[in-house]
């Protein structure tokens, strides 16, 4: 499939009407969600999921992608207005974003945020269609031993690049392959761990379990964090006026450097929005010509930072489209969409549907429209959104998802999956293990542990015959690499932290040997 023939398509795809109010529904959603503190993508994607089981797969397709713009610009609003990101890939912006506020320049820094999260998502899709292209090109060359080679570098580099500890990620993995290993055997299709439970033959709803672990769970984190909503008054009377030309051309080239490494960060599988924020920072710190700048109310640091969160959702989209490997949390919740859909999870996947890569372009671009059109004004209204009583709007989140997870089969068994997975992946948040690396492992451990069997059959049961194929060869090398780079980074945090450590104790004793 060439590259325009893609653009093509999903330009085509803009002449649905349908396509055009979903994205419009799921872009609003998008902005008001992101601008709330401790939302995000993954918790709206886990409260509006099942209700795109109702949709055409393609008009599910943009309406989820919809609002991961929507929350791409949303999430810059508090950061910038109140100081308290909405996102954790926002944090950056607080830094340079609340001193232009409390500079009175509002406006130059909402502006900022809002130029560059439509040039990032833009320019990005041109990336997301020139990369996912040639992945899909190679995907006839994978059978069964690519797959799972496929299939553990993803599971791995969720361990690896998420986390302070590798160890605990490889447990949260254990929890999601037992989870998925429930009810029938993928290879013979007999039944397995269901402890004579008739409910449990067919195994465990995956949906209410993905919506339990990444969704619910930071519904119950949400309630207990507090957050201050009072607005800190700026110096003089703020300005909200839009940025000028030449403060515009001053930040092109941030935002440039911001949208090239945030696609190609997001693009990572485990990476995601905050890594890719973080490392555009600091290049765009590093070829500025003002870096001093950077922390003390930069322009090209909010630019940099809001273009590479926002180009990092097409980036994501890449591993997720291009080879059925997730590229974040919130994408394994749009991979269960399109496994509920009948979609296989692999490189085929958009080959034997290019209509979902269609609908992924028109519903990016179509957002991308409407946020351009309605963005601006919005963001002028939210700073009355995100001072809503926090509780009450935890508990409409979770009343949602109550019903949606319900109206799925119409079945108690349903919701009370879900508030278990919550309740489990609550823990696991508070204790340092990885609910998205749980829920890849349920995503992906069926067809793990089935191109694996089939794999062995293919080479008469000898795994070293892995090696001679190139493809597989390849894919477990870097999936090696990416351990051991997991586990050099563990040994360097702690290894800080042991000198923190000391550091505080020596100063401790210090302060006691100190006379009064």
């Amino acid at each position: 499939m060439e590259i325009f023939s893609s653009l093509i398509g999903g330009l085509t795809q803009l002449g649905d009407p349908w396509i055009w109010t979903y994205v419009l529904i799921g872009t609003l959603v998008g902005v008001i969600g992101g601008a709330m503190p401790g939302m995000g993508t993954t918790l709206l994607y886990g409260m509006f999921l099942p209700f795109t089981f109702v949709m055409e797969p393609p008009h599910a397709v943009a309406f989820l992608l919809s609002i991961s713009v929507g929350v791409g610009f949303g999430n810059s609003i508090p950061a910038i207005l109140l100081g308290i990101p909405g996102t954790p890939s926002a944090v950056l912006t607080v830094i340079d974003g609340h001193i232009l506020h409390k500079q009175g320049k509002s406006g130059l820094a909402l502006g900022t945020s809002f130029i560059s999260a439509l040039g990032g998502q833009t320019i990005s899709i041109l990336f997301f269609v020139m990369l996912v292209v040639p992945l899909m090109d190679m995907a006839y060359k994978f059978l069964y031993p690519e797959l799972f080679a496929l299939y553990l570098l993803g599971i791995l580099a969720i361990i690896s690049l998420t986390g302070d500890n590798m160890l605990k990620g490889f447990v949260a993995a254990g929890i999601g392959f037992a989870i998925a290993m429930v009810g029938l055997d993928p290879v013979n299709l007999t039944t397995r761990f269901t402890f004579d439970q008739m409910v449990l033959r067919s195994g465990v709803n995956l949906t209410a379990v993905l919506i339990g672990l990444l969704a619910v769970s930071e519904i119950f984190r949400s309630f207990r964090q507090t957050f201050n909503f009072s607005v800190q008054e700026s110096n003089g009377s703020n300005s909200y006026s839009f940025p000028s030309g030449r403060e515009i051309r001053g930040m092109l080239p941030a935002a440039m450097t911001g949208t090239v490494v945030g696609t190609l960060v997001g693009a990572i599988p485990g990476a995601g929005a905050t890594p890719a924020a973080l490392i555009s920072y600091q290049a765009a710190q590093l070829v500025s010509k003002t870096p001093e700048q950077f922390g003390k109310g930069s322009i090209e640091g909010i630019a940099a930072n809001e273009a590479a969160q926002n180009a990092s959702n097409s980036g994501e989209l890449i591993p997720t489209l291009g080879l059925g490997v997730p590229g974040s949390s919130s994408m394994v919740l749009l991979l269960s969409a399109l496994t509920v859909q009948g979609f296989v999870p692999g490189p085929l996947m958009v080959s034997k549907a290019p209509d979902l890569l269609y609908a992924a372009i028109a519903g990016m671009l179509a957002a991308t429209v409407i946020l351009a059109a309605t963005g601006w004004f919005m963001s002028s209204l939210m700073l009355k959104v995100v001072s809503v009583n926090r509780s009450a709007v935890m508990v409409l989140s979770l009343a949602t998802v109550i019903l949606g997870v319900f109206s799925l089969n119409t079945r108690i068994i349903d919701v009370a999956v879900m508030l278990v997975a919550g309740g489990v992946g609550y823990l696991m948040l508070r204790y340092g293990y990885s609910t998205a690396a749980a829920a890849l492992a349920c995503v992906l451990g069926g067809e793990l542990e089935r191109s694996l069997r089939l794999g062995l059959n293919l080479s008469d049961g000898d795994p070293l015959t892995f090696m001679s194929r190139p493809i597989t060869a390849t894919i477990l090398l870097v999936t090696l690499a990416l351990v051991a780079f997991g586990v050099q980074r563990h040994r360097k945090m702690r290894r800080r932290l042991a000198q923190t450590e000391a550091a505080q104790a020596e100063f401790a004793q210090a302060q006691t040997r100190t006379p009064a």
